[in-house]
């Protein structure tokens, strides 16, 4: 029963950025873009990752049809086949109090109800979002230049005579060339000034002669104003794993699409208590409205958030560790 409702999920995680389970909640797909780790010069494939909302409770119709399709019944009888299935999942996570769903991850269940998630790491539901592709190490290229410079120089036969061998980049050469082009269009190359009124016509005026030409009046150099800025404190960043868990509402791969919906997330919850985490591989920033020391009090927390603001109805609970 648990493996067939995990192999739709999954199918259906795929192609949907989300599933909705009736009754039970819903398995969210977030996809991480490429990045590039400048210190450790990788490269990073798009990856992705699943998260779990114990609030996406009401049905987005993509299990029932699945379903339908799959077992060849109306999309009424479906319905009473999924439902049936969800309702002998949620009693043996009550009874349990943890049930794994293959290929996706482990559900758990505290005392006080609350639903939580453990993904499975490498799930069939986030490796179509690597492409196939994997790391890959990519040196800068100045970094690439200086390695080959040096293995040529050391692999260059040795050369015993009279001349001395010299090795010339073709960049360099392409700048000498340019410097010298521009140093010989520089030199005159017509006839000099023969005669003193060749002279003359070049002469700079004096100050005397500058009056009368120009007159006394003078130009009086307008210096731009200093306005202060008062300076706000905004969005703060951290990257330490505190081991706490996060209520995250966004997840952007650069600073400057984060702060503008850290702007909106301030307009709209009132509150500046928002803080970034960067993730360990550096490719994406979260914004987190608040963190907590267990799981149990991170997703009260969160059903009682959503249930107050449901534009934030996507929000997960992350333990930044």
């Amino acid at each position: 029963m648990n493996y067939r409702l995990a192999e739709q999920i999954t199918f259906l995680l795929l192609r949907h950025h989300y599933v909705v389970v009736p009754q039970l909640g819903g398995f969210i797909r977030e996809v991480l873009p490429a990045s590039y780790n400048a210190d450790k010069a990788i490269a990073y494939p798009p990856s992705a990752e699943l998260h779990f909302n114990q609030e996406l409770t009401h049905s987005d119709g993509l299990l029932e049809e699945r379903y339908a399709l799959l077992l060849g019944l109306s999309l009424r009888r479906a319905r009473l086949v999924l439902e049936e299935e969800v309702k002998q999942l949620r009693h043996a996570l009550i009874q349990m109090g943890t049930i794994e769903l293959p290929g996706i991850g482990t559900l758990q269940m505290s005392a006080s109800g609350v639903v939580s998630f453990v993904p499975q790491p490498s799930s069939p539901a986030t490796l179509g979002a690597s492409y196939g592709y994997t790391s890959l190490t990519l040196p800068s290229l100045a970094q690439q230049q200086m390695i080959e410079t040096a293995e040529v120089a050391r692999t260059a036969p040795r050369e015993k005579g009279d001349y001395i061998l010299l090795r010339f980049s073709k960049r360099a050469l392409g700048y000498a060339a340019a410097v010298a082009f521009v140093a010989l269009s520089l030199i005159p190359w017509g006839r000099g000034a023969e005669s003193e009124r060749s002279y003359q016509a070049g002469f700079t005026p004096t100050s005397y002669s500058a009056e009368q030409l120009f007159g006394t009046a003078t130009l009086e150099e307008k210096k731009p104003e200093v306005v202060d800025i008062p300076q706000e404190q905004g969005l703060q960043y951290c990257s330490e794993q505190d081991n706490r868990y996060h209520i995250i509402i966004a997840t952007e791969p650069t600073k400057e699409r984060l702060e503008s919906y850290y702007k909106q997330a301030v307009s709209e919850l009132g509150t500046k208590d928002i803080q970034a985490y960067c993730s360990r591989t550096g490719k994406v920033i979260r914004l987190s409205v608040a963190s907590f020391d267990s799981s149990d009090a991170a997703y009260t927390f969160l059903n009682s958030f959503v249930k107050e603001h449901p534009s934030y109805s996507t929000a997960w609970v992350f333990r930044n560790n």
